[in-house]
């Protein structure tokens, strides 16, 4: 089921029993589209997600964690400064739309009680959060929508706030007149397609079919029973009991408990790919220009392949200096070192001793390049290298850790410091941990810095250190300082399946006691070299992961 104007109107009438008469205690927006209120009523904090994501768009009372952002945005900012500490007077819906009206109530600067409505418009890619003051007039909203984009509504701040255009079609939980068993939809507002299948179904197995579709809106109104229903794989979530629908039920005690669960992976994946794309757009950025010096060093390297060539030609034009002659463009000589005949060209405007220390200043220049070259292309190596680890941990990214990437890509000059973030508790939660079959920590960095964290600093030098060979990848850690073949094997698989390799079989992985990794100075996060490396070929299975990852949850 969607979040339609059916299941807007049951979120509408949960979030009243809770929140009428609630202060507004703090106000987040943890993400571009999303809103969250804080909102203390009858002693207890509720956390009010108002959603305008084009794809997840929706109300609800929310227990997931969102990490607040170092900078406000300029609609916090605008919400802070009008209706912080606000009364929350009325929460109402628009007939049967998708449309939510929230009254508050606070007071100015003087004292003088002032009124705002906050308006959420849950409609999808067209989704909004508009805050309209008592004259109907636009105070802030999380989307601007200017002329240019819609002509018949401006949603812009100054603008008076006009509703989405009429769709004139009745209000089911107030008109139950013209029922049309053809298409509900086109006669009655804010129908989903499975709600209306859901009432048809129910009017044609009941004699009186009137009485159906009104005691379906009353279900509506008087016994909520949320659920999410699977079958196929397939999920989707209902406020009663869709007779209409099969497959496995799961029931909640709230609508917000049941969207909570619904969304945790959908939306979770949805931000991360939304907080990723700048990073990802950053490091291919750097990447690209890290290959095209690359390809350009490369180049520079053949052209020292001949500067023997040159010395050569020093050599000879000093050792027949008689032969050459001021003003010829070319001289023939024999070549002592293979005893055939050269063609050298000379400069006609230099003397024979200077066409030969010309010769012997290009070589000595390319000469003292190649240490610079052979520096500068290992040097963008290793960035390449490095950077195309963070891609891969961007790709395997949690929320959290996507901030500990874009400080660590501040902190390498990557991103201006302008945009780094403010100092945060070190995270104690350090790299996902498993339990080998025999009974052995084992840990997993999540991100370069981790790597770091986990490597040089929390383990001990006994333990042991496994890396895949060559390929980006976490740093994996075995709390052991003699693992059995066992956990050596888990350990080396949980490595590969951590790494870029993870669709791959016979990958192989090294593996050393901590005390033999060092890390360069000035090298970038998670580079350490080692040596006296074992190595183990294992192939990943996500069904091993599991099991280790269960035995480190059930220990």
């Amino acid at each position: 089921m969607s979040f339609d104007g059916v299941f807007t109107h049951a979120m509408v009438t949960e979030l009243n029993k809770l929140l009428i008469g609630g202060r507004i205690s703090k106000i987040q927006q943890p993400f571009n589209n999303e809103l969250v209120l804080i909102i203390r009523s009858n002693r207890v904090n509720y956390p009010l997600l108002l959603s305008a994501n084009p794809t997840y768009s929706r109300m609800q009372i929310t227990h997931v964690d969102f990490a607040n952002p170092d900078r406000p945005s300029n609609f916090v900012m605008s919400l802070r400064k009008n209706i912080d500490g606000a009364i929350i007077k009325e929460i109402t819906q628009v007939d049967n739309d998708r449309i939510v009206t929230m009254t508050l109530e606070t007071k100015d600067e003087l004292g003088y009680k002032v009124s705002f409505k906050l308006i959420i418009e849950i409609m999808g890619r067209y989704s909004n959060i508009i805050l309209v003051n008592k004259d109907n007039q636009i105070v802030d909203l999380i989307k601007h929508v200017p002329s240019s984009k819609n002509r018949f509504r401006v949603l812009m701040p100054g603008e008076n706030y006009v509703f989405p255009p009429s769709s004139n079609k009745k209000n089911p939980f107030k008109d139950f007149s013209d029922l049309d068993l053809i298409d509900l939809r086109s006669s009655f507002e804010g129908l989903a397609k499975d709600t209306a299948e859901e009432i048809k179904y129910r009017m044609n197995k009941s004699e009186i079919k009137r009485v159906a579709f009104r005691d379906f809106f009353n279900e509506i109104d008087s016994n909520i029973s949320p659920n999410v229903v699977t079958k196929n794989s397939k999920m989707n979530f209902y406020p009663i009991k869709y007779s209409s629908v099969d497959g496995d039920v799961k029931e909640f005690s709230s609508l917000s408990e049941m969207l909570d669960d619904y969304y945790r992976e959908k939306a979770q994946s949805d931000r991360i790919r939304s907080q990723a794309e700048n990073l990802l757009s950053v490091v291919n950025g750097a990447l690209k220009k890290d290959k095209n010096k690359l390809k350009r060093l490369k180049s520079d390297m053949t052209k020292t392949e001949t500067m023997d060539q040159f010395r050569i030609n020093g050599e000879l034009l000093t050792t027949y200096m008689h032969e050459v002659k001021q003003g010829m463009s070319s001289v023939t000589l024999d070549n002592y070192y293979d005893n055939s005949k050269i063609t050298i060209k000379i400069n006609p405007k230099l003397t024979p001793n200077g066409n030969a220390q010309r010769y012997f200043k290009t070589y000595q220049k390319l000469k003292k390049s190649i240490i610079h070259i052979n520096e500068q292309v290992a040097q963008t190596q290793e960035e390449i290298d490095y950077l195309d680890s963070v891609l891969y941990q961007i790709s395997e990214s949690r929320l959290d850790n996507l901030q500990e990437i874009k400080a660590e890509l501040i902190a390498g000059g990557y991103i201006s410091k302008k945009n780094l973030p403010k100092k945060r508790k070190p995270n104690k939660d350090m790299g996902n941990k498993f339990i080998s079959t025999d009974g052995s920590l084992i840990t997993v960095g999540r991100n370069n810095v981790q790597n770091d964290q986990l490597s040089l600093k929390t383990a001990k030098k006994s333990d042991i250190w496994l890396h895949v060979k060559n390929i980006p990848g976490s740093h994996v850690i075995i709390s052991d300082n003699q693992p059995s073949e066992q956990t050596l094997n888990e350990a080396a698989l949980l490595a590969a399946f951590y790494s870029k390799a993870k669709n791959s079989s016979k990958v192989e992985v090294d593996y050393v006691p901590i005390k033999q990794l060092k890390k360069p100075n000035g090298s970038k996060p998670g580079f350490v070299i080692y040596e006296g490396q074992k190595t183990l070929i294992t192939t990943p299975d996500l069904q091993t992961v599991e099991q280790l990852k269960k035995n480190y949850l059930d220990s």
